[in-house]
């Protein structure tokens, strides 16, 4: 699954969720905005931190690579040498 499909996918979720539970609420007009308020901050923090710890994730896979090919490019630059030399 991508991170796109899974981050569209816990959005929608999660308005649907905040709405439900606005037409649900038991609570006054003024009262089940503020918890709409600390729900939907409770929501983006998670969002947030769900996508920073996917770019930290997708940076080191990434920084593994390049290192992965430079190691490879050094090696082949190496034999090269080598065989230039005999």
């Amino acid at each position: 699954m991508n991170a796109k499909n899974l981050i569209g996918g816990f959005l929608a979720g999660a308005a649907i969720g905040v709405a439900a539970g606005l037409l649900m609420a038991p609570y006054s007009g003024a009262k089940a905005r503020r918890k709409l308020v600390r729900g939907s901050m409770k929501v983006k923090k998670n969002v947030v931190d769900y996508v920073e710890n996917s770019i930290d994730s997708l940076r080191s896979q990434f920084n593994d690579k390049i290192d992965t090919i430079a190691k490879r490019g050094k090696e082949t630059i190496n034999g090269a040498a080598e065989r230039v030399k005999m």
